[in-house]
């Protein structure tokens, strides 16, 4: 198995689906651009929380999955040709939906420097060193 962080768009929309120990679980198909022609196709497993997360998605929606990769081989039923492609299991998921909007800095203009409105006491705040006060623990 090889670690991998894998960017793509779904080919089909997720379905959550139940285990029999009554664990949620979803399948997916990507679409990933490997820099050639035809974009690659990778199957995925998620489950629980990240399996719930994908499941909201739609066919189309871009995700990003970080999980364990695996080279797959099957027989194709229509041809009898034998087929290879690729499967995640992911840990983890990111799509847009799950960024949160961050709130915009308060911007400083040239002309509230110069008007003397308080631009010059706001950009000092932003050149001045903050002191480090994180507790690193080993």
């Amino acid at each position: 198995m090889i670690d991998a962080l894998i960017s793509g768009k779904l080919i089909k929309t997720p379905e959550l689906k139940k285990g029999q120990s009554g664990k949620h679980y979803t399948q997916f198909l990507m679409s990933v651009s490997v820099g050639e022609e035809k974009p690659t196709v990778v199957s995925g497993m998620a489950f629980q929380e990240v399996a719930e997360r994908i499941a909201k998605l739609q066919k189309g929606d871009p995700l990003a999955v970080i999980g364990s990769l695996k080279p797959s081989e099957w027989i194709d039923k229509a041809t009898g040709a034998l087929k290879t492609g690729l499967s995640v299991t992911a840990n983890n998921s990111l799509s847009p939906y799950d960024i949160k909007k961050r709130k915009p800095k308060e911007e400083v203009t040239l002309s509230g420097l110069f008007r003397g409105d308080g631009g010059s006491e706001v950009l000092s705040d932003l050149f001045q060193a903050k002191p480090f006060d994180d507790e690193l623990l080993f």
